[in-house]
């Protein structure tokens, strides 16, 4: 999803950067097919005293789709400290128009600070136990100096809410093998259960997981997820302004 979203946000002729966050599994330069491809990642960084030059680093970046890609590569170092991933992520905003951030299971959100007060996009799970397990998330974090967040993607320059919108946005996910309706509730049983505008559905795409899966990347954005990702681009957009 934030690849997807990457891509349709550059579609948008907003420059961008894509970096992952994910410090448990990392790996999304594979799923992108960008394994054999030279460029810098995690664990590669140098930030002496906390501090990076944005264009030099985007410039040190592999490309995907027009786009840079700072991943993290279990297998070829450890996970980088906190201020070193702040670093990262504040110069690409300087270089950038939007940085989207995959924080997988939220971890990074608990140790970078940069992160924690940034515009957050919460992927949830369409069913009972995946909205319960979302509410308790987003409350957590609601309860920061008033500002809500939660796992999934994070997004954005700056951080904070303004006092006309939200600095979250939740996308619902049908369970993947759910055959029609079983099992899975409505993004609009979930919205009334969150008490939170829910988007959505995006939905599984067997030919996207395959593609992933074999290191191919996502040469499409199918019908099944277009319509999501879009919304979510235009509640980047409509943040971007706001900070204006």
């Amino acid at each position: 999803m934030a690849a997807m979203l990457a891509w349709e946000l550059h579609s948008r002729e907003l420059s961008g950067a894509l970096v992952d966050a994910d410090f448990r599994a990392g790996g999304l330069d594979v799923l992108l097919g960008l394994e054999s491809e030279e460029g810098l990642r995690f664990g590669g960084l140098d930030a002496p005293l906390g501090r990076i030059e944005g264009e030099a680093l985007s410039r040190r970046l592999p490309q995907w789709e027009g786009i840079g890609v700072l991943a993290f590569d279990p297998w070829d170092g450890d996970a980088p400290n906190w201020w070193e991933i702040q670093a990262a992520i504040r110069a690409l905003a300087e270089a950038n128009d939007v940085v989207v951030v995959d924080a997988a299971d939220g971890g990074a959100l608990d140790t970078v600070p940069g992160l924690s007060d940034s515009r957050q996009i919460v992927a949830i799970e369409l069913s009972v136990l995946g909205v319960a397990r979302a509410k308790a998330h987003m409350a957590r974090f609601a309860a920061r100096d008033g500002v809500a967040a939660g796992d999934g993607v994070s997004a954005g320059k700056s951080g904070g809410t303004s006092e006309s919108g939200s600095a979250l946005a939740v996308v619902g996910i049908r369970p993947r093998g759910v055959r029609g309706n079983a099992g899975c509730l409505s993004v609009q049983e979930a919205s009334d259960y969150l008490s939170y505008e829910v988007v959505g559905p995006l939905r599984f795409d067997r030919k996207l997981q395959r593609d992933l899966l074999e290191g191919l990347g996502i040469r499409r954005i199918g019908a099944g997820s277009a319509s999501c990702v879009r919304q979510v681009a235009d509640q980047i957009e409509a943040w971007m302004k706001e900070e204006r």
